[in-house]
């Protein structure tokens, strides 16, 4: 094989997305252990909670954002598509459901409609929208809707009250109707559990701007957890290409890419003692503001426990929270100030947890199944260095993608998820996982963040399977596929459609005795990116360059 520095790249013609989310197969969650995930406090910062997706895609183009190229087009599931997943997880015990996207944000009516199905089915459930709802689109209807169906907790993203850098991140949020919507939600419905999400460090941000947005988070009283995010520059996102013309290197945005996030990265246009001095008077002035928070906290105790609270406020203090007590003394209160007679009890004792679903057997007798393994390497070890909050997600994507495989191929394949940390707690035992399970097909999702824990993880397979192939998906390997086949010893970067792209591939392993598709075959597969063998290599007419579609649809109220 020739120099990997030779080899040509490939990336396939671009896949297009599925339109019809309800056609998708409903997430069999038997296929990992809920339990041990729910020995963590997830994004949402509550125990025992399961995860839902209502859409695809994205219906903004942030400057900033790590998938900007591969979600061009946002497609989203009918209400009742998501009422019988919720039913369905209401049956089994849950109680509490996060929603990973703003789906209902951008489709209002859609909202109100899931919303009113919850209310028609009783359905006694808390709610929690954790990643970022867009503000200025709500409407009192929709925050009364989805307060009488049981929203707990709900995060609104402002990243800038500045109009120019809302303009400029292409993001253009109605900053007055945002307002008038927050002032709304914690005036009417003080049992939700408001959060905000603010941004600092954009690329020709002034310190004025910064000021401002710090500014507009203390003009509303009683907003439960307000953050102040350090921006992230990721590769091929555009914020990449206005951060290089204005003096930040490229050796800066792959230092900053690995760094603990309540770092402030050198990425930054301003002074580090700058911004120091604005996050220490947020948090002084706002966050332990001593009667804001004897306000907002008697109103968390009534919807989380005592250690879920404790969890979120170690987010702004990493190291000095590790009780209750220790929030009440930097604010200078005691319990008795408070009412905590509400608190609520920890729910999950009750959730039947699923098994997975049976498969139709249609290999014929003696024929081994293709044993697919895929892993989530997002999770720190517990004894790595670089160990932040526990946050702990199960991997939704990665159930999605064999749930599909399990329903278009039946007994043909026996698959396999883990996550680091959860399943393994060291490359030790990651390699017992491989030698015991034998994958003829491996593959993994990373992101930016965990890079380098996502090579480790190359090298580890490699050790034991110099040949399995191996094939990357998530936000890093999708965004920067060069770069990763150039570094890593793995066959193909998935950047379209992961369960039909997966499906191909996997297709052609079962009608080739397991074996990898040669690359004239992987040059008919959408959605791929890959390095061929040598530098003279056919390409058969493939680009070398995946354009997305340029079309999005408008956001619809």
């Amino acid at each position: 094989m020739s120099d990997i520095s030779l080899r040509k790249l490939i990336v396939t013609q671009g896949r297009p997305q599925i339109s019809d989310l309800d056609t998708l197969p409903q997430l069999d969650r038997g296929l990992i252990d809920y339990r041990k995930y729910h020995k963590h406090i997830g994004q949402s910062g509550i125990k025992n909670c399961f995860t839902v997706q209502g859409s695809r895609g994205c219906p903004y183009r942030c400057i900033y954002c790590d998938v900007i190229s591969l979600t061009p087009m946002i497609y989203r599931r009918s209400a009742e598509h998501l009422i019988e997943e919720v039913k369905y997880l209401y049956s089994l015990g849950v109680r509490h459901i996060e929603f990973i996207d703003d789906i209902f944000n951008v489709n209002r009516k859609l909202f109100i409609q899931f919303f009113r199905l919850v209310i028609k089915n009783k359905l006694k459930l808390h709610f929690y929208f954790q990643s970022g709802l867009r503000g200025d689109i709500l409407s009192a209807e929709a925050i009364d809707v989805m307060a009488e169906g049981g929203v707990k907790s709900a995060n609104l993203s402002l990243e800038s009250a500045s109009p120019r850098l809302q303009k400029l991140m292409k993001k253009n949020l109605d900053i007055d109707k945002f307002k008038v919507n927050l002032d709304y939600i914690v005036g009417q419905h003080p049992e939700i559990i408001v959060g905000l999400n603010a941004m600092h460090g954009f690329p020709t941000e002034t310190e004025e701007e910064a000021i401002a947005t710090v500014d507009f988070i203390k003009s509303t009283k009683w907003i439960h957890f307000a953050q102040l995010h350090n921006v992230r520059i990721f590769p091929g996102s555009p914020i990449e290409k206005i951060a290089l013309e204005n003096n930040v290197t490229q050796a800066q945005i792959d230092e900053s890419l690995t760094m603990p996030y309540h770092l402030i990265p050198t990425t930054s246009p301003f002074d580090q003692e700058f911004s120091k001095r604005l996050r220490l008077d947020f948090v002084r002035s706002y966050v332990m503001n001593k009667e804001r928070l004897k306000y907002v906290l008697k109103k968390q105790l009534e919807i989380c426990t005592e250690s879920e609270i404790m969890f979120k406020y170690q987010s702004y203090f990493p190291s000095r929270i590790n009780s209750l007590d220790d929030i009440l003394k930097l604010a200078r209160l005691k319990r008795e100030d408070i009412d905590i007679t509400k608190q609520p009890e920890e729910v999950g004792k009750n959730i039947n947890y699923p098994s997975p679903k049976k498969k139709q057997k249609i290999r014929p007798e003696g024929a081994a199944p293709l044993k697919i393994l895929y892993i989530d390497a997002t999770q720190f070890f517990t004894s790595d260095e670089n160990t932040e909050l526990r946050i702990v997600e199960p991997p939704l994507g990665l159930l999605a993608l064999l749930t599909y495989m399990n329903e278009k191929f039946q007994d043909k394949v026996e698959g396999k998820i883990i996550k680091s940390m959860i399943d393994y707690d060291s490359y030790d035992e990651f390699k017992d996982i491989l030698k015991d399970f034998k994958p003829d097909l491996i593959g993994i999702r990373t992101m930016s963040y965990y890079k380098n824990l996502f090579s480790r993880t190359i090298l580890e397979i490699r050790e034991l399977f110099p040949d399995t192939p191996i094939i990357a998906g998530g936000p890093h390997p999708s965004i920067d596929y060069e770069r990763v086949l150039r570094e890593n010893d793995i066959q193909a970067v998935v950047v379209g459609e992961g369960e039909i792209t997966n499906a191909e591939i996997i297709d052609e392993m079962i009608k080739n005795d397991n074996k990898f598709p040669k690359e004239e075959k992987l040059a008919e597969i959408k959605g791929l990116a890959y390095l061929t063998k040598n530098s003279s290599s056919p390409t058969n007419s493939i680009t070398d360059t995946w354009k997305p579609f340029n079309k999005i649809p408008l956001m619809e109220a």
